[in-house]
């Protein structure tokens, strides 16, 4: 079987850190972008409505 910490070593305690770092931003960063989208949404409609 693959054992893919074994294949880091000493290194581990650096990638895994920056590896959840980096997940958490991209998730973020995707959840933070859909609500302006929805934001940004609902403020067309309603000036769509104003008119």
């Amino acid at each position: 079987m693959f054992e893919f910490s074994g294949t880091m070593d000493a290194y581990s305690i650096y990638v895994w850190p920056s590896y959840c770092v980096t997940l958490f931003s991209l998730v973020y960063l995707f959840v933070r972008s859909i609500y302006k989208s929805k934001k940004a949404k609902e403020m067309l409609n309603q000036l769509r409505k104003e008119q």
